[in-house]
């Protein structure tokens, strides 16, 4: 009988009014020591690296009427995910929010873009850097990427060029087709891609005027490279 109090005792937390731990005699709140549930299950939905989450529910000491019921990341309940609900000592609810959302007034940052660093040749080679976007990235082996980028060629009788590129790239499994522009020339890519971390492709390219420099006309090779800290744009055959 002994031992059951004690780990009873053990399992609820006291809080005083500003919801620091206390004693149970000086406290306002208490909670149950929270526990471990499937994310999907608590919240009907998955997130991204978070496999379980922490169910934390809190009480009015005073009559035992639920003050505060949700979801946590972490057992102290700091980082809360997914809905929750607050109460007032009558038993009904004076406010609720999903975390999931921006507050009311709030800015969220947008998430980063990806970097990528392209090389390809035709007549002459062009070394371009760049931002893209992922249009469509919550599907698993398909993705759409938007990108924007400058290029620079090697030299035409001693004159450098700078080139903006404008593209499209869609990657379905192992497979990618590339279409893009600058201000010179039009081109078309297909190819290999090895996680949409690496696409490695051939095709051809057209320029809009061919007596002017740089034309890069012709049959056209092309070696990609994305940095992100975005795992979804990356194939799942990443391990994420």
């Amino acid at each position: 009988m002994f031992s059951v109090k004690t780990s009873a005792q053990s399992d609820t937390i006291f809080f005083n009014s500003k919801w620091k731990t206390t004693v149970k005699d000086s406290a306002v709140y208490y909670r149950l020591k929270p526990f471990k549930v499937k994310t999907k299950k608590a919240i009907g939905r998955k997130i991204e690296y978070l496999d379980s989450v922490y169910v934390i529910k809190d009480y009015y000491i005073k009559n035992n009427a639920m003050q505060f019921e949700g979801y946590a990341k972490d057992p102290e309940g700091n980082y809360n995910v997914g809905k929750a609900k607050w109460y007032n000592e009558e038993g009904t609810i004076s406010g609720s929010r999903d975390f999931q959302k921006p507050a009311p007034g709030t800015f969220r940052v947008p998430a980063p873009p990806i970097s990528y660093i392209n090389y390809s040749i035709t007549d002459k080679s062009l070394l371009t850097l760049g931002s893209e976007f992922c249009l469509d990235c919550q599907m698993t082996n398909r993705k759409l990427f938007l990108g924007l980028g400058f290029g620079f060629t090697n030299s035409y009788n001693g004159q450098y060029y700078g080139l903006p590129d404008l593209h499209l790239s869609y990657n379905v499994s192992i497979l990618f087709a590339k279409i893009g522009t600058t201000h010179k020339n039009s081109y078309l890519l297909g190819g290999l891609t090895l996680m949409n971390f690496i696409d490695l492709g051939f095709g051809y390219s057209l320029p809009y005027n061919p007596d002017a420099a740089p034309a890069f006309k012709g049959f056209t090779m092309s070696l990609n490279l994305r940095f992100t800290r975005n795992r979804k744009a990356y194939s799942q055959f990443m391990g994420y």
